[in-house]
C-alpha cells in the first residue's frame, strides 16, 4: 500500500506542476483551433513562461516518472493482474500516464524552440532571447 500512496503523490505533484498551464494562453496570447498566436509584444513573454513551464516538468517531473511502476504486493493472481493493469494505466500502454505526460513534456520544448524561433525573425537580439529562454539547446 506504500507505494500506491506514493504513486498518488506523484501523480498529485505533476498535477500540481501542470496547473498554472491553464492560463497561459488566455493571459498572454490569443487561442482559437488549438493554436497560440503571438505576435512581436508578447512573443518574448509568451516564450518564457511555455520555456520556464518545460524546464520544471523536465527537471522535477520526469525523474518522477521513472518511479510510476507499481510492484506486485501479494503472491495471489489477484494481486498479480492487478499490478499488471496499474502498470499498463500508469507506464505500459500506448495512452498511459507516463507517454501522455513524456508527450506533453516534448510539446512544451518544441513550442518553445518554434517561439524562440518567432523572436528570432521579429528582430530580438540573442541576448534579448537568451535572457527569456536561456541558452539554446
Amino acid at each position: 500500500m506504500d507505494m500506491a500512496k506514493q504513486v498518488g503523490a506523484d501523480l498529485g505533484a505533476i498535477g500540481a506542476i501542470l496547473n498554472p498551464l491553464a492560463g497561459v494562453a488566455d493571459e498572454y496570447a490569443a487561442v482559437s483551433g488549438g493554436q497560440i498566436t503571438v505576435n512581436h509584444d508578447t512573443v518574448l513573454q509568451v516564450g518564457k513562461i511555455i520555456h520556464d513551464q518545460w524546464q520544471q516538468l523536465t527537471d522535477v517531473t520526469k525523474p518522477k516518472l521513472f518511479h510510476l511502476n507499481v510492484n506486485k504486493i501479494g503472491d495471489d493472481k489477484v494481486s498479480a493482474a492487478a499490478t499488471t493493469a496499474w502498470n499498463a494505466v500508469l507506464v505500459t500502454n500506448d495512452d498511459s500516464y507516463y507517454n501522455r505526460i513524456f508527450q506533453y513534456i516534448d510539446g512544451l520544448k518544441a513550442l518553445a524552440d518554434n517561439l524562440r524561433t518567432a523572436a528570432q525573425q521579429y528582430g530580438y537580439t540573442e541576448e534579448q532571447i537568451t535572457d527569456a529562454f536561456g541558452a539554446a539547446g
